[in-house]
């Protein structure tokens, strides 16, 4: 227990990204020594208990020190993030890259269809990185355990994993075009192009049902057949083993799964800190809501299952057209243009009643602000 007098470096004359990084590293190396010494054979309990203060003291100095740095940093960048000229920049870029995807992805569907895998592929990954980086900041990163995330993982397996599966494809068709595609109107999904959020959330409710379009249809499309209706490959209770009873099972894993993660493995730590936000904390936020009392009918004690059960009975309920789609070129492509137009009425509302208020806002109390400085700092000067 010798290393528990070590003292930490003198810092002096470090640049500002030396100490900070210095901090960080001595915050850890306390931690780790706090922990050592909890554990360690010390016969005497009042010099075990004042080690214990001692190296607690290093501790919470370190780590204050630390999270005053982080303050301070971050309050430098959002100030360079926050300027007018960056983030009108910034929307433009996005705007024009939104457009572009909606283009590429249009493009592929209609003359490449078989290529669709490959493109979803190629920007989920990068997409599901940036999103899990913003909402653990924001800490909404739990959202990430809902099913619609578990549904890209199921994609991937499906495309990449098993081609050939055709119960699995049918499973997986009833997924994406049925809870999946569906939680466009549900959450009223919008397409607003300068947003990188709201297109990540456009594109893992909408994409795997394109994918899944251009698997059941690219033959269709690559002949030039569109048949109104196609003969059913089987009989009525096949069809709902297929398209109903396989994809509530994976809906069933899926469920289990996150019960055992929020209330068993992460129970203590969501009790603990309750910023952390989930799907049902969302929907319970405010009292006075539609969702609080509809989930509170059966006593606030019972929220939680209240809210499995509707949960699974929407999923039920919206298997109920895919074995429809899965025949019918036709509808299945009306189906689909009809989410479209849902999240594009849902972009346009947010485009004129919201954002076109808010940017203007924003931007301009900026731009005062910062007319406000530099006027401040001319007479400064004279």
């Amino acid at each position: 227990m010798a290393e528990s007098n070590q003292q930490p470096t003198d810092n002096t004359g470090l640049t500002d990204f030396e100490e900070d990084t210095l901090a960080f590293f001595d915050a850890i190396y306390f931690e780790e020594l706090a922990s050592a010494a909890a554990s360690a054979p010390i016969q005497e309990d009042d010099n075990k208990k004042r080690l214990l203060r001692h190296i607690k003291g290093h501790v919470d100095a370190r780590q204050k020190k630390l999270r005053e740095t982080i303050r301070r940093r971050r309050q430098k960048l959002l100030q360079l993030v926050s300027h007018p000229t960056i983030i009108m920049t910034r929307d433009k870029f996005s705007f024009v890259l939104g457009v572009l995807l909606i283009m590429i992805i249009e493009f592929v569907l209609l003359v490449h269809p078989a290529q669709m895998g490959q493109l979803y592929t190629a920007l989920l990954l990068p997409l599901m990185m940036a999103r899990y980086i913003i909402y653990r900041a924001d800490l909404y990163h739990y959202f990430m355990y809902d099913f619609c995330y578990y549904a890209q993982i199921m994609q991937l397996i499906q495309m990449h994993k098993y081609p050939d599966d055709i119960r699995l494809a049918k499973a997986m068709f009833s997924i994406a075009n049925g809870p999946l595609v569906l939680a466009v109107a549900m959450w009223r999904n919008s397409l607003v192009f300068h947003s990188l959020d709201k297109m990540t959330s456009i594109f893992i409710h909408i994409l795997p049902a394109l994918v899944m379009f251009s698997q059941r249809w690219q033959d269709h499309i690559s002949k030039k057949k569109f048949p109104l209706f196609e003969d059913m490959d089987g009989t009525v209770v096949t069809a709902l083993v297929d398209f109903w009873w396989n994809p509530f099972l994976y809906y069933v894993i899926w469920q289990t799964l996150y019960l055992i993660k929020t209330e068993i493995v992460s129970k203590k730590k969501l009790e603990y800190n309750t910023s952390i936000m989930t799907s049902l904390r969302w929907m319970l936020r405010k009292k006075t809501s539609a969702s609080y009392k509809f989930l509170s009918r059966f006593g606030e004690h019972n929220q939680l299952p209240t809210f499995v059960c509707i949960q699974a009975a929407y999923t039920l309920a919206t298997f109920l057209l895919c074995p429809l789609l899965w025949h019918s070129i036709w509808l299945h492509s009306i189906y689909i243009s009809v989410i479209f137009m849902i999240a594009l009425a849902n972009g346009a509302s947010y485009y004129f009643h919201v954002f076109a208020k808010q940017y203007v806002k924003e931007v301009g109390k900026l731009v005062v602000e910062e007319k406000n400085d530099n006027a401040a700092n001319s007479s400064k000067s004279h």
